[in-house]
């Protein structure tokens, strides 16, 4: 009797397998991506003044002399110092282990033009350390991206199923790389690429008939 019920079982599970293994044969994965500019980014630039960066001695050159210095070089060239911000942080220059007086600011406007002067400024006592566009995805953009990302999945699978003789069906289950919807972004200012610049990824598994 034992011997019976153990083999019920085997059978049993060879047949959940071959089901299994017929289900994922009858299935097709794609991945899509979908690049979407954002009309409208804000763009932000991460700078430290210290004598850390020059060849200044901090006997000859203050910290106050050298935010006075860079307050005066941010307006010679037309911009707003109240653009201009403490970096907001719990923590600032002293993380950077140079055991040196500095400061960290952040400049902050939607004008590629001022962000192109900010960024042209030379001062010997200025490092910059990031600039990037900062952008977030309204419903109606996070609606038109995934539309965007689906209709490009099912092209993809609809190219691949007509190729093999068959078609694509239902879907069966959709794997997104990171939301869209109501969340902050940083994308890296590079001069090969556009502000505003984000990737959005899919997976969709479909039913093939």
């Amino acid at each position: 009797m034992k011997s019976q019920m153990k083999l019920f079982i085997v059978f049993v599970m060879l047949v959940a397998f071959n089901a299994k293994a017929q289900e994922q044969a009858n299935t097709i994965t794609v991945s899509a991506r979908v690049i979407y500019i954002d009309p409208d980014p804000t763009f932000k630039a991460d700078i430290s003044l210290s004598t850390a960066f020059s060849s200044y001695d901090k006997n000859v050159l203050s910290l106050e002399q050298m935010v006075e210095h860079f307050k005066k070089s941010v307006t010679d060239i037309g911009l707003s110092w109240a653009d201009v911000k403490e970096y907001p942080s719990d923590f600032g220059f002293e993380t950077m282990g140079y055991n040196k007086e500095g400061i960290i600011y952040q400049y902050e406007t939607k004008s590629v033009e001022d962000m192109k002067r900010f960024l042209n400024l030379q001062i010997p006592t200025m490092n910059r350390l990031d600039m990037r566009s900062s952008i977030e995805i309204d419903p109606q953009e996070a609606a038109k991206i995934t539309k965007m990302a689906l209709d490009k999945a099912l092209g993809q699978a609809t190219l691949l199923a007509k190729t093999a003789k068959r078609q694509v069906g239902a879907i069966l289950a959709i794997e997104e790389n990171g939301g869209v919807l109501d969340k902050p972004y940083a994308v890296a200012l590079y001069y090969n690429r556009p502000p505003g610049e984000f990737y959005y990824d899919v997976k969709v598994t479909y039913v093939l008939k």
